[in-house]
């Protein structure tokens, strides 16, 4: 898991391209992945972080929860 600068934690993976960049090193790829179970996407939204607790919830876009109707704040 990544340490976040704030101390929270999030399941990552790291994909190793196999390709060099220019100063020699070899290409990494890291993203973090959905927190609904068994999906395996990689996570786009961040929902929220308790920081005291150090864990975080971040999902896919299809996981990301859909407001219900009527059940908004509109911004003036």
């Amino acid at each position: 898991m990544l340490g976040h600068p704030i101390g929270v934690t999030m399941p990552w993976v790291t994909i190793k391209t196999g390709l060099t960049t220019p100063d020699g090193h070899e290409e990494k790829l890291t993203e973090y992945i959905c927190d609904h179970p068994g999906c395996p996407n990689i996570a786009t939204h961040m929902l929220g972080v308790i920081v005291a607790l150090r864990v975080s919830a971040s999902v896919c876009d299809e996981h990301l929860p859909k407001p219900a109707a009527g059940n908004h704040l509109e911004l003036k």
